[in-house]
């Protein structure tokens, strides 16, 4: 049956393969979508970083006061972005189009890259394998750069299998230095893009590409250096990169973030990405593909491709990245080389059985993870269902945390009633700004009202957000538990929910207090005069 049904495969034009591999997951994309923002930052920055490009024509953090030049994110998927919002896509709803376009191309050229490189066959299954997994369908309509980033790097993959053609060349380099700034995670791409040209003698192209990349990273890095930024070495050593204050980590600790990270990676964000699922039958699962991976990868060793290169360093950057960071949406960009080089492996081990032995083996394989995933996507499709249902009725946050909705109903009010130079302290200062055009800054780390107040006071705000959203927020509620009379209140979305609070000019010794009820502190803040509202 698999021997069959390779022939068949191998009689299909390449284009029509990727059409139907492409318009399924396209579909299970839009029924997956959920309309509401992403409860991170990340989101806002992308689009506020947009929408600095066309309103200001410079890249700025214009969510700070003072719109600083900004140097974390590098600037393509703003671009990006920016360019959606040319075409009139300025909704949270309509920017997804932009992330759900890359997750289209980056599974054609997903396919297109295999079908060369390991068959019709293999590169089917691969690449259904993805279009249909659900932590791939759940990535790409959240408008983050880890999708656009796997575009490019599939693009570049599949580019550089013809690096000696000038145009083919052209693309493959293009992509490279677009997927590093895409993500700076992308330096493993260019290293290893650089490291494979070198080993195959293409001395030329290899200086070309450097000296495209070069003076470009170069000019970026300058710029951040300038500017005071913070460069990403120094996050990745930070014990956490939120709270710089707790310092670096020393040998120990990083092989610690090494073990740590290389478990959940493997056993927990893998089969959460094909499948969905958790516990120890899905992790034996996933530790047996990376196991199996990894014998690909070492048959491929005397002549490796550029994707072998760029494998061992972009998990070397996962193994080391702060744990906080951790996620399955960096999984994607070697998804696809992890599976494609399990199943070689497979097709490998198996020829000793006999070639139609080998194919049945990784047939049934395939099916057995299309048929675990397919609960999930079930899932999804029901979810994004009722979602987009409910965002039609007027309801744009329905499928989002309630404390999560309470911070946007707040930031929304923020428009409406606050002066238009209104400074805000809020715990997702960019996801603020976004909702309500206030600039905002995130409260600090520190339970000592004196650090709120004198950042206050060099920020010019005169307003904070208390929130419910995680256990960051206990910081700004204890601080305000030692001094509530600092602070008034403007407006909340319910007792005890998500509040807007003005700041008190002077020592807080005006009305308000706390108590406990129920072991719990309740704080009471008297009501702010108009004079903190927009006129």
């Amino acid at each position: 049956m698999a021997d069959a049904l390779s022939r068949r495969l191998d009689g299909l034009h390449p284009r029509v393969v990727v059409a139907v591999v492409l318009a399924l997951h396209l579909l299970l994309v839009v029924l997956a979508l959920n309309p509401a923002p992403h409860t991170g930052g990340d989101n806002a920055g992308y689009v506020a970083l947009g929408r600095s490009l066309l309103e200001h024509g410079r890249y700025l953090s214009v969510w700070q006061p003072g719109s600083p030049p900004h140097t974390q994110y590098p600037p393509v998927f703003p671009a990006l972005l920016a360019a959606g919002m040319v075409l009139g896509l300025h909704s949270w709803l309509a920017l997804k189009l932009v992330t759900v376009l890359c997750s289209g191309v980056a599974v054609a050229f997903t396919f297109l890259w295999l079908d060369r490189r390991t068959g019709r066959a293999t590169a089917l299954g691969v690449t259904l394998l993805l279009a249909v997994a659900p932590g791939v369908l759940e990535n790409a309509h959240w408008i983050l750069s880890d999708v656009p980033f796997w575009a490019f790097t599939m693009m570049a993959l599949w580019a550089f299998q013809d690096a000696d053609d000038d145009r083919r060349f052209a693309v493959a380099a293009a992509a490279t230095v677009l997927a590093y700034f895409t993500r700076s995670a992308g330096l493993p791409l260019v290293l290893a893009a650089l490291a494979w040209l070198m080993l195959r003698r293409r001395w030329r192209r290899a200086a070309v590409l450097a000296a495209v990349f070069v003076p470009l990273a170069g000019v970026w890095w300058l710029r951040a250096h300038h500017a005071g930024g913070m460069p990403y070495l120094q996050q990745f050593l930070a014990v956490d990169p939120y709270t710089p204050a707790l310092g670096r980590i020393g040998p120990g600790d990083l092989l610690r973030r090494v073990r740590v990270n290389g478990a959940t990676y493997a056993g927990t964000l893998l089969p959460k990405m094909l499948i969905d699922a958790a516990g120890l039958v899905p992790a034996i699962v996933a530790v047996l593909l990376v196991a199996l991976g990894t014998v690909g990868w070492a048959m491929r060793l005397r002549r490796p491709g550029l994707a072998e290169l760029f494998l061992p360093l972009y998990v070397g950057v996962l193994l080391v990245w702060p744990q906080v960071w951790a996620g399955e949406r960096f999984l994607l960009p070697v998804l696809p080389i992890l599976l494609a080089l399990a199943a070689e492996a497979v097709l490998a081990l198996g020829r000793r059985a006999g070639r139609r032995a080998a194919a049945t083996t990784a047939f049934v394989a395939l099916a057995c993870l299309l048929v675990a995933a397919a609960p999930a996507d079930v899932m999804l499709a029901r979810r994004g269902g009722s979602c987009m249902t409910r965002y039609r009725r007027g309801q744009p946050y329905a499928c989002v945390p309630s404390a999560f909705r309470d911070f946007l109903h707040v930031a929304e009010w923020a428009r409406s009633h606050l002066p238009p130079d209104a400074v805000v302290i809020s715990r997702k200062p960019r996801i603020f700004y976004v909702m309500s055009d206030r600039r905002s800054e995130m409260f600090p780390l520190d339970r000592e009202p004196g650090t709120l107040l004198a950042l206050a006071e060099r920020t010019g705000a005169r307003y904070v957000v208390l929130d419910h959203l995680d256990e960051v927020s206990l910081f700004l509620l204890e601080t305000l538990a030692r001094r509530p009379g600092a602070f008034c209140t403007l407006f909340y979305t319910a007792p005890d929910r998500a509040t807007m609070l003005g700041i008190r000019p002077g020592t807080g010794a005006s009305p308000g207090g706390a108590e406990t009820r129920g072991g719990q502190v309740v704080l009471k803040f008297t009501r702010c005069g108009s004079g903190y509202l927009a006129r």
